[in-house]
C-alpha cells in the first residue's frame, strides 16, 4: 500500500474578522494547521492610539462606526457564516497578541516551522517576523499592482477602475504588498454592487483559490509567481473620508454603477480566479 504523502503544515497570521476566521477552518479542514496567531482589529486601533498616530486612529473610529450604522459589518458575519454550532476558530489560538511582531510569535513560528505561513489583515510584519515565518503568502483585498494597502475597492470604484476589482494571493516580502503575484481574484459585477459585496466575494473566492493552490503545492506542484508591474498605488485608511463616502454614493444614485452590467451575468462564482500575467 502506498504511503500518503504527509499534510502540508501551516501557519496562520490573522486578525479577527469573519473573513478571517472562515479563512482558518478552511485551512484547518484540509491542511494542518501547526500554528495560529490572532491580532485582533481592536489591538491594532489601540496600538495605532499608543503610538500617537492620530489621524489613522481617528479614521479607524469613523470607518467602525460607518461600518454598524451601515449593517456592513452585519453582511460581512452573515456572508461568511460558519455552520451552526462550529466555534469562531477551529482550535485555540496559539497566541492572541497585541502585535503581530512580537517576540514570543517569532518564537512560535521557529518552534513550529511551517511549510509556509499564511497571513491576512495583521500589521505589517517585520523582518524578523518575517524570517521566522518562513515562505509566506498573503491574501490582500485588492488588484495589485494598481491598488496596495487599504479600501482598495472602494477607490477602485470611486475610480471607476471596473478592470481593476479584484483581490490577489501573492508572497509576502519586506514592502507593503509588493511580493510577487501568485492569482488574481477577480468578483463578477452585478447591479447594485457596493464596494463590501464585492469585497466579501472576492475574498470568499480566493480564500478557495488558496485552498486549491496549496491542494497542489502538497502534491508537489509549486505555487504560480510572477513579479508585479511597476506602478500602482499604497492606500491608508485615513485617505478614505466621509466626502468620498458621500461622493460616491450621490454618483451612484444619480447614474447607477457607471458600468452597465446586466443583473445575474455572470453568475456568482467563488472559485473565480485568474492566475497573473504580466498584462495583469
Amino acid at each position: 500500500m502506498t504511503e500518503a504523502a504527509p499534510r502540508l503544515r501551516l501557519a496562520l497570521l490573522a486578525s479577527d474578522d469573519a473573513h478571517h476566521l472562515y479563512l482558518a477552518a478552511e485551512l484547518a479542514r484540509r491542511f494542518d494547521l501547526a500554528a495560529l496567531v490572532v491580532e485582533p482589529g481592536r489591538e491594532q486601533r489601540r496600538r495605532l492610539r499608543k503610538r500617537g498616530r492620530w489621524r489613522d486612529w481617528r479614521a479607524a473610529l469613523y470607518h467602525g462606526l460607518r461600518r454598524r450604522l451601515l449593517g456592513l459589518d452585519a453582511y460581512r458575519r452573515a456572508y461568511f457564516a460558519l455552520p451552526a454550532g462550529a466555534p469562531a476558530w477551529p482550535r485555540p489560538p496559539d497566541l492572541v497578541v497585541d502585535w503581530i511582531n512580537r517576540p514570543d510569535v517569532a518564537a512560535l513560528l521557529e518552534a513550529r516551522r511551517p511549510d509556509l505561513t499564511v497571513v491576512i489583515c495583521t500589521s505589517i510584519l517585520s523582518r524578523r517576523t518575517l524570517a521566522a515565518a518562513g515562505k509566506t503568502v498573503n491574501i490582500h483585498g485588492g488588484f495589485l499592482p494598481w491598488y496596495r494597502g487599504n479600501h482598495c475597492f472602494f477607490f477602485a470604484l470611486y475610480e471607476e477602475a471596473f478592470d481593476r476589482i479584484g483581490s490577489s494571493i501573492h508572497f509576502v516580502d519586506a514592502g507593503v504588498d509588493t511580493g510577487d503575484l501568485i492569482a488574481h481574484v477577480v468578483p463578477p459585477i452585478l447591479e447594485g454592487d457596493n464596494a463590501e459585496k464585492l469585497y466579501c466575494r472576492a475574498e470568499k473566492a480566493a480564500i478557495h483559490r488558496l485552498v486549491a493552490l496549496l491542494e497542489a503545492l502538497e502534491a508537489g506542484e509549486p505555487l504560480p509567481r510572477a513579479p508585479q508591474l511597476p506602478g500602482g498605488r499604497q492606500y491608508y485608511t485615513r485617505d478614505r473620508k466621509l466626502h468620498h463616502d458621500l461622493r460616491l454614493w450621490w454618483r451612484r444614485r444619480k447614474r447607477g454603477s457607471g458600468r452597465p452590467v446586466p443583473v445575474g451575468s455572470p453568475a456568482p462564482a467563488d472559485r473565480q480566479a485568474t492566475a497573473p500575467s504580466p498584462n495583469s
